[in-house]
């Protein structure tokens, strides 16, 4: 075990490593659709499995079945996302301008994890992963008049973690989520009259963030068909971003939402297997994701000819600072596995969660185009001994485009939120902004059993 245990640290910190230099989208707001590639393969579906080690960032329970293994694994994501100006009533010099925001296409996503049985009642096991990320950089600035507009952030997530079997046929388990996150923004500097602290608004760089949380899961083997498994992810709470502390809420907190997932795996035949997750993420626990952009008002103030320095209400970066507006997210997940052959086992999934931004906040999501909803997944899993075995997985999210409010009143934009300002004045010189997004990733892993 001595061995293994360092084989498997070796390999957690070259993942992190390598987790820490890349950043990526993510497809259910913006966490992963699925923790390992087995399961992404299988729709994102785990809460019920135990088919090897990345199980356990889903549910740590798992950890009790399967066989002793580690597991590594690189899956490229690769998002195509932009921006679209469609509303001529607002201003119809701009509209139909696309603006496209893929200056950066391609991210590599490591992921690695190891459990080990200590005894028939206790296991233990270690997960470094990505938990999400977002990325949108375009090639000219919307919110700035000289930088180009964009933000880089990711989630990386390292989970040592063990299980309890409860008699033969249940576990419990529990996961100490260590956390650290980076975030970098640009070409929003034209917010700074609505900042509380401008000078930690926009193109500082990257900032890190750390913090630690807790899951805990149970699996329950009904009969030799059905396994039932329950999952709860805690909010955690991250240390501030600094750099950014004038621009997102909370003086630039941005925590870690909590997460429910409840499931099951069935044995349809010998060599069939239906997964079926529900998952609920609570964006709304985190300010700086899910409050309303509340700039408006300080918009009309500006108009009236009061300074900055004296506007009235809350600004960016305070508690009730503008945020992305999002709501929280229900997903629903599907996944089927058939064996083949004594070799080949093929894997197929769905996923939907519909996108937690409302028409009524497009602008701020800009940023983060998190607007995909429907996912398919293939892939299969190749024995390549009786210990090992090579698993591929493709998933395609299918473009979704979330069109902004484009309704006009005599006092302007009936949904401030949605409207960019594109001319001195914010209540004539606006256009609605649509956001758009779709996904492909391909990925690889390999699981070895001892």
């Amino acid at each position: 075990m001595e061995h293994q245990l360092k084989k498997s640290i070796l390999a957690t910190s070259v993942a992190v490593a390598c987790l820490l230099s890349t950043s990526a989208n993510a497809t259910n707001g913006y966490a992963s659709h699925g923790f390992g590639i087995i399961q992404k393969a299988m729709g994102g579906t785990a809460v019920a499995g135990s088919d090897n080690a990345m199980n356990m960032a889903t549910n740590p329970a798992a950890l009790s079945f399967g066989a002793n293994n580690w597991t590594a694994g690189l899956d490229i994501f690769v998002p195509d996302r932009g921006t679209s100006y469609d509303s001529p009533e607002f201003n119809p010099s701009i509209s139909g301008a696309s603006l496209d925001g893929n200056d950066d296409s391609n991210f590599p996503i490591p992921e690695v994890a190891f459990q080990k049985h200590l005894n028939d009642k206790f296991s233990v096991g270690i997960a470094a992963y990505g938990n999400g990320g977002m990325n949108a950089t375009y090639d000219r600035p919307i919110f700035s008049q000289t930088n180009n507009t964009g933000i880089d952030f990711s989630q990386l997530f390292v989970a040592p973690s063990v299980s309890m079997k409860l008699g033969e046929k249940n576990s419990i388990g529990a996961s100490l989520n260590l956390v650290y996150q980076r975030i970098k923004i640009g070409g929003v500097d034209s917010f700074a009259p609505f900042s509380s602290d401008a000078n930690n608004l926009s193109n500082n760089g990257y900032d890190g963030s750390t913090g630690a949380g807790i899951s805990l899961g149970w699996q329950g083997q009904v009969n030799d068909k059905l396994t039932l498994g329950l999952a709860y992810r805690g909010k955690t709470k991250m240390s501030k971003f600094d750099n950014y502390s004038g621009l997102l809420a909370e003086q630039g907190r941005f925590d870690i939402p909590s997460m429910i997932t409840a499931g099951l795996s069935f044995k349809a035949t010998p060599k069939t297997t239906i997964a079926l997750d529900f998952a609920h993420i609570n964006y709304t626990d985190v300010a700086s994701i899910s409050n309303k952009n509340n700039t408006a008002q300080l918009q009309g103030q500006l108009l009236q000819g009061v300074a900055p320095a004296d506007l009235q209400g809350p600004k960016l970066g305070d508690d009730d600072g503008a945020g992305f507006g999002w709501k929280d997210q229900n997903i629903i997940k599907l996944g089927v596995k058939h064996q083949l052959n004594n070799r080949l086992t093929l894997l197929a999934g769905y996923n939907h969660g519909k996108s937690p931004i409302p028409e009524t906040e497009t602008a701020f999501n800009v940023l983060a185009p998190a607007t995909v909803e429907d996912h398919i997944t293939l892939g299969m899993d190749y024995k390549l001994s009786k210990t090992s075995n090579l698993t591929f997985q493709y998933m395609h999210a299918f473009e979704n485009k979330i069109k902004g409010d484009g309704t006009l009143t005599a006092q302007g934009p009936a949904s401030p939120g949605s409207v960019i300002q594109v001319g001195p004045n914010p209540m004539t010189d606006v256009t609605a902004a649509d956001i758009s997004m779709s996904q492909n990733s391909f990925g690889i892993a390999y699981t070895k059993n001892f």
